[in-house]
C-alpha cells in the first residue's frame, strides 16, 4: 500500500517517503514475526497434543497385558520309557527341564528339552512291591502306598550346578523308611501327608472300609549330624455311611478331611478324639459323590470335584469350628474329577476329569480360564502344573506324556478383582480390598481399585468442602468490595501460597495439623459457627455505628476490624471446645465416638487431608476467580449502579453471572489439583485403603498409591501394570471432568454473552 502511494505520488517530500518506507518496512517484520510466532504457539500446541497421546498409549500398551487371554501352545507327546505301566503321579522341576512319571512300576524322569527319557532310577524299598497309590505334598515329598501294605517316604530333588557357565539339572531321589501301615498283601490305595514344620510329616492312610491309620513322623538332627526319628500311629473309625473315597490333610496337619461316595466331607481333629468327627460340608446332591479333595497353597481354600464333574472351592471358617462356608462354583467337566495339582506361587490350580479336559482355575476370583484337551485322548490319569505356572504335563493311560506351554502371567487380573466385591480367604464376608503385598509366601493378592477410587474421590470432595467457600468468598469480596490497597495486599500474597511445595503442606499436615487437630476436634467444630455468629453481630454494631454517621472505618477497610475478631472467635471455640468436651462427651470425644457411633478416630484423616490440602487449592481458586470478576466490563457495574442497584445487588446479580464461568473454571482447575495431589495424601493421611466415607478415618488416592507402590512393583508384574492401570483411570476422570467443565463453561459464556 505504501508503495503504491509512493508511485502515485511521486512528489512527495523525501522525509516523508522514507518515513512511508520505513514504516511499511517494519510492518512487514512485524507480520513476519506474527506469522513465526503463530507457527511456533501451533507448533508447541501440537507437540503438548502429540505428547499427551503418547503418554496415554505407553499407559494402554502396559495395561493390555492384563486383559489378553492365556497363550497356550502344545508341544510334544513323549512315549513313556516302560510300557504297560499305569500312571498315578507327576512333577515337574522348577526349570521346567526334567518332569518325572510314578507308576506302578517306579519312577521315570523325562528331559522335556531333548525329549528323551532319562536313566533310570531305582528305588531301593520298592522290593518286589508295586506302587498303588501316591500322595504329594506342596513340596517335592512324596509318599508311595505299595501293593504289600506299606507306605515308602520318597524325596525328589533337582540339583543345579553351572559346569562350564551353563546350568545343568539333575534328579535326585533321597528315599525314607518304610513303613508297614496294613497287613502285608493289603495295598494301600488312599492316602496324604503334609510336611511338618520342624522336621518330619503326618500321613493319613485309609486302612479298612472305614477307618483311617495316622502316623505322625518326627525327624531331628543331632549334634553329631545324624536323625533321630520317632513315630506315633493311632487309627480312627469313622461314622460313614457311604465309602471313603478321597481325603487329604490341612497344612499343620491336625485335621484330616474325607469325602464319601454319598457327597459328604468328614473333618477328623486329630487333636480331639473321638469327638472331633463332623461332617463339615456336602455335594448339593446326595446321589453325587466327591471323588477328590485338596487343598491350595496356603493350606485355607479347600477343592472338591464330584462324580458328576463339579469342581467347587470352600473356606475353612477357623471361627467357627472350621466349618467349610461355599465360595465359588467353577465350570465343570462333563464327567468325574480324578485330579488335581495346586500352584505353588498363587490360588490357581488345574483339574483332570474322566472326559480327558484339563482346566485352569483361580480360587480368588472364582473364574476358569482356559482348557486343554487333545484329539482322541481322554483317559488321562495325571497332571502337573510347573512351579512357575508356565507350563502343563499330563499322562495318559498307557503313560505318554503332553507337554504344553503356557503363558498366563496375570490370572488373578480380571474386571471383577479389579472392580468386583470378593471374599477372600479369612474375610468373613465379600469386600472391597486393596493389599498388593503380604509377609507369607501363600499371601493372596487383593487388587481392587474401588478403595483407591473412592479414596481419590474422599480426599478431593473434603479439601473442596474446605478451599471453596475461603476462596471463593475471599475473591468476591477482594474484588468487589475492598479497598484497592487492600486488594494489593491481599492478592499477592494468597498468590504466594501457590509457590509453598506440596512435600511442605505434607509434612506440616503430618506433623503439625494431624496431633493438634487430635487435641483440638470439638473446638473446631464450634469454630465456623462461632466466628459466623460473632462477625454477624459485629457487622451489626458496625452498621448501627454508620447509620448515626459515626464513621470510624473507611469503605472498603472493613476486614481490619473483621480480622481480630475472627481470631478472636477461634480462641473462644477452642475454649468452649474443652468445656464441650469435659461436661458432654466425657471427658474423651474419641470414646464418645467410639461408644455412640462406633466411629474410631485415627490421627491422619480425611480432615488433616482436607485443611492440609485446601491450603494448595485455595491459591489458584482465588486467583482464577478475583481475576474473572475483576475483569468483568466496567461498563456493565456503571450501568447497574446508574440504574439505583446497590453495590450488593450489582455484585451478586450482575457481575457474578458475567464472571460465572470464569469462577466455574476455577472451580474444575482446583478440583484437578486436588485430583492429581500425592505428597500431601501421601503424608498427611493414614495411606490406608479404606472404603469409609467417615471424616475420623484416613483413605489412599490412586495417585499416592501409584507413588509408593511403583517403586517396588516388579517391572512387567500384575502390580506393575495394575498401577499403570490407576494411572489410566485417574487419566479418564480428570479427562472427563475437564471436558465437561469446558462444556459447562462454554454453555455460561454463551447465556451472558448478550451482556
Amino acid at each position: 500500500m505504501f508503495n503504491s502511494l509512493l508511485k502515485l505520488r511521486p512528489g512527495l517530500p523525501f522525509s516523508v517517503a522514507n518515513r512511508v518506507r520505513s514504516t511499511s518496512a517494519a510492518i512487514g517484520r512485524r507480520l513476519v514475526v506474527d506469522r513465526m510466532a503463530g507457527t511456533v504457539v501451533t507448533f508447541g500446541g501440537w507437540v503438548i497434543i502429540l505428547s499427551i497421546l503418547a503418554i496415554l498409549v505407553v499407559i494402554l500398551a502396559e495395561v493390555y497385558p492384563l486383559f489378553k487371554d492365556p497363550e497356550i501352545h502344545f508341544e510334544y507327546k513323549l512315549p513313556p520309557a516302560a510300557q504297560g505301566q499305569v500312571p498315578f503321579a507327576l512333577g515337574v522341576g522348577e526349570y521346567r527341564e526334567i518332569a518325572y512319571q510314578i507308576h506302578s512300576g517306579g519312577i521315570e524322569f523325562y528331559s522335556l528339552q531333548t525329549r528323551k527319557p532319562l536313566e533310570p532310577m531305582t528305588i531301593q524299598g520298592l522290593g518286589e512291591a508295586r506302587i498303588t497309590g501316591v500322595a504329594q505334598s506342596a513340596a517335592q515329598w512324596l509318599v508311595l502306598g505299595l501293593s504289600d501294605g506299606r507306605v515308602l517316604p520318597l524325596r525328589v530333588e533337582f540339583v543345579v550346578s553351572y559346569p562350564e557357565g551353563s546350568r545343568m539339572v539333575v534328579p535326585k531321589l533321597e528315599e525314607g523308611i518304610p513303613l508297614q501301615v496294613r497287613e502285608a498283601g493289603q495295598p494301600v490305595e488312599l492316602l496324604s501327608m503334609v510336611e511338618k514344620s520342624g522336621g518330619g510329616y503326618v500321613l493319613a492312610v485309609l486302612s479298612a472300609p472305614s477307618t483311617l491309620s495316622i502316623l505322625d513322623v518326627t525327624l531331628k538332627k543331632n549334634l553329631m549330624g545324624g536323625v533321630r526319628r520317632s513315630e506315633t500311629k493311632r487309627e480312627v473309625t469313622l461314622p460313614v455311611g457311604g465309602g471313603i473315597s478321597t481325603l487329604t490333610l490341612n497344612e499343620p496337619g491336625d485335621k484330616v478331611y474325607v469325602g464319601t461316595t454319598q457327597g459328604q466331607i468328614i473333618a477328623v481333629d486329630l487333636d480331639h478324639l473321638p469327638e472331633g468327627i463332623q461332617t463339615v460340608g456336602a455335594s448339593k446332591n446326595a446321589q453325587v459323590g466327591v471323588t477328590y479333595l485338596g487343598f491350595l497353597n496356603g493350606g485355607y481354600t479347600l477343592i472338591m470335584g464330584d462324580s458328576e464333574g463339579g469342581v467347587h472351592s470352600y473356606h475353612v471358617n477357623k471361627d467357627d469350628g472350621d466349618r467349610l462356608v461355599s465360595i465359588f462354583d467353577f465350570h465343570p467337566h462333563s464327567a468325574a474329577v480324578i485330579a488335581m495339582s495346586p500352584s505353588r506361587r498363587d490360588k490357581g490350580f488345574l483339574t483332570l476329569g474322566r472326559d480327558g479336559a484339563i482346566q485352569y482355575h483361580y480360587a480368588t476370583t472364582g473364574s476358569s480360564q482356559y482348557t486343554l484337551t487333545r484329539p482322541g485322548v481322554t483317559d488321562y490319569r495325571a497332571v502337573a502344573l510347573a512351579p512357575k505356572n508356565d507350563g502343563v504335563v499330563s499322562a495318559d493311560a498307557e503313560g505318554n506324556i503332553y507337554h504344553w506351554t503356557v503363558d498366563n502371567p496375570h490370572p488373578s487380573v480380571n474386571l471383577k478383582s479389579l472392580f468386583g466385591k470378593l471374599r477372600y480367604e479369612g474375610y468373613s464376608q465379600e469386600a472391597y480390598v486393596w493389599q498388593s503385598t503380604g509377609g507369607t509366601d501363600d499371601f493372596e493378592s487383593k487388587f481392587s481399585l474401588v478403595p483407591l477410587i473412592l479414596g481419590t474421590i474422599k480426599g478431593t470432595i473434603y479439601a473442596l468442602l474446605f478451599a471453596l467457600p475461603i476462596a471463593l468468598l475471599g475473591a468476591f469480596y477482594t474484588s468487589q468490595f475492598a479497598h484497592r490497597r487492600v486488594r494489593e495486599i491481599v492478592k499477592p500474597t494468597i498468590e504466594l501460597m501457590a509457590s509453598l511445595p506440596s512435600v511442605i503442606l505434607g509434612f506440616f499436615g503430618a506433623l503439625v495439623i494431624a496431633p493438634q487437630l487430635e487435641r483440638l476436634l470439638p473446638g473446631l467444630v464450634l469454630m465456623p459457627f462461632l466466628v459466623i455468629g460473632l462477625v454477624f453481630l459485629v457487622l451489626l454494631v458496625y452498621e448501627k455505628l454508620t447509620a448515626n454517621r459515626m464513621r470510624w472505618v473507611r469503605p472498603g477497610f472493613e476486614i481490619v476490624i473483621l480480622i481480630p475478631i475472627a481470631l478472636l472467635a477461634g480462641i473462644l471455640s477452642f475454649y468452649l471446645g474443652f468445656l464441650v468436651e469435659s461436661f458432654f462427651l466425657g471427658g474423651d470425644y474419641r470414646s464418645w465416638l467410639l461408644t455412640v457411633f462406633n466411629v474410631t478416630y485415627d490421627q491422619r484423616n480425611a480432615i488433616v487431608v482436607g485443611l492440609a490440602m485446601g491450603f494448595a487449592v485455595i491459591p489458584i481458586i482465588f486467583t482464577i476467580a478475583e481475576d474473572s470478576l475483576s475483569n468483568v466490563p466496567s461498563h456493565l457495574r456503571a450501568g447497574s449502579l446508574a440504574m439505583g442497584a446497590t453495590a450488593w445487588q450489582t455484585a451478586v446479580r450482575v457481575i457474578l453471572p458475567v464472571a460465572s464461568p470464569g469462577i466455574f473454571s476455577a472451580i474444575m482447575i482446583g478440583f484437578g489439583r486436588a485430583v492429581g495431589e500425592t505428597m500431601i495424601v501421601l503424608m498427611a493421611t493414614g495411606n490406608t485403603p479404606v472404603t469409609d466415607w467417615s471424616i475420623f478415618n484416613g483413605f489412599r488416592a490412586l495417585s499416592a498409591n501409584i507413588a509408593v507402590e511403583l517403586p517396588e512393583a516388579p517391572e512387567g508384574g500384575s502390580l506393575f501394570r495394575i498401577l499403570f492401570l490407576a494411572a489410566f483411570i485417574l487419566f479418564v476422570m480428570t479427562f472427563i471432568v475437564n471436558t465437561l467443565a469446558e462444556w459447562v463453561r462454554l454453555r455460561l459464556r454463551e447465556r451472558y454473552r448478550v451482556l
